[in-house]
C-alpha cells in the first residue's frame, strides 16, 4: 500500500540549514506536488526539495523536460533580476514602512529599515509574509 502524501505528513527533504536530508512535514502542495516544508529537526521553513544540491533525485532520467503546462523559455533569473522586473514602472517612494503591527496584501511595495523596499511575494501561517528584496527573500512578520 503506497503512502499518501498530504498536507501535515511527514516527508524527506533537503533541509538547507541543518544541510542534511531530514524528516520535515508538508506545509503547502500545489496538486498533487510538495511545495513547501518545516524542518522536524530544526523548525527552518523552506521550499521542498527532494535531494541533496547538486544530485538528481532518485529515478531521474539525464534527459531534461522541454515545454509543457508552467515551463518557462529561458533561463532562470536571479533573484536580483527578478527584483528589478518586479519593481520596473512602480514608484519605489510609494512603499508603506514596514512594522510588524501593520498588514500587507500581495504585490504591495514595504520599505524596511535594514532590507530597504521590498514586494509581498506570499503569505503564509495568516501572521507571516515573503518579501523580496534587492539582496533576495525574507520572511516577516505582520499584522501582530
Amino acid at each position: 500500500m503506497a503512502t499518501q502524501i498530504a498536507v501535515g505528513k511527514d516527508v524527506d527533504s533537503w533541509c538547507t540549514r541543518c544541510n542534511l536530508i531530514l524528516a520535515h512535514t508538508v506545509e503547502a502542495m500545489v496538486g498533487s506536488r510538495i511545495t513547501r516544508v518545516h524542518c522536524n529537526t530544526c523548525g527552518g521553513q523552506h521550499a521542498y526539495r527532494s535531494s541533496a544540491p547538486g544530485r538528481r533525485p532518485a529515478g531521474a532520467s539525464g534527459a531534461v523536460k522541454r515545454g509543457g503546462a508552467g515551463h518557462k523559455a529561458g533561463p532562470r533569473q536571479s533573484p536580483a533580476e527578478e527584483y528589478a522586473a518586479l519593481l520596473k514602472g512602480r514608484d519605489p517612494t510609494a512603499a508603506r514602512p514596514y512594522a510588524t503591527s501593520a498588514r500587507f496584501a500581495l504585490g504591495e511595495l514595504l520599505a524596511h529599515p535594514v532590507f530597504g523596499v521590498g514586494i509581498v511575494r506570499a503569505s503564509k501561517d495568516n501572521n507571516k509574509i515573503d518579501v523580496l528584496f534587492a539582496a533576495g527573500q525574507r520572511t516577516l512578520l505582520h499584522g501582530r
